[in-house]
């Protein structure tokens, strides 16, 4: 590849990528805080249409446990799906718009870092804060 057609195709990869980023949200902020066997995860994110995949720590010493979750999801406007995702094929779905928003139990297996899967699926969604908290 000559040096003209490797600009171009970084070029490309970049435009690619910041519209990926684009697409998913703006905004996204995580946070989270531990003590003893329970703590909490939160995800906000200012702005939300589209598709998003990611891993949550939910605690590193908690490689492949069973923990238990409450998760509860709101949305200003717009809807907003999240599916947390687990080992051993545990899946905890909720789903949040600005009139209904969600919580929901369950159990989670963590895998061997301590992290769960988040999928998110939006369209048109302003301040998304989902909030997990977790018992061991």
């Amino acid at each position: 590849m000559d040096q003209k057609q490797n600009g171009i195709f970084l070029a490309l990869i970049s435009l690619v990528l910041g519209l990926a980023v684009l697409a998913c949200g703006t905004g996204y902020r995580t946070t989270s805080r531990s003590s003893g066997n329970s703590g909490e995860v939160r995800v906000r994110m200012n702005e939300a249409d589209g598709t998003d995949s990611t891993n949550l720590e939910i605690n590193e010493d908690y490689n492949h446990s069973r923990v238990t979750i409450t998760a509860s999801l709101l949305v200003e406007s717009g809807n907003c799906q999240a599916t947390l995702i687990g080992q051993e094929g545990t899946i905890i779905s909720l789903s949040a718009s600005p009139e209904n928003p969600a919580e929901v139990y369950g159990d989670l297996v963590t895998d061997a870092f301590g992290e769960i899967e988040l999928e998110t699926i939006c369209q048109n969604a302003i301040n998304v804060d989902l909030t997990i908290s977790y018992v061991r």
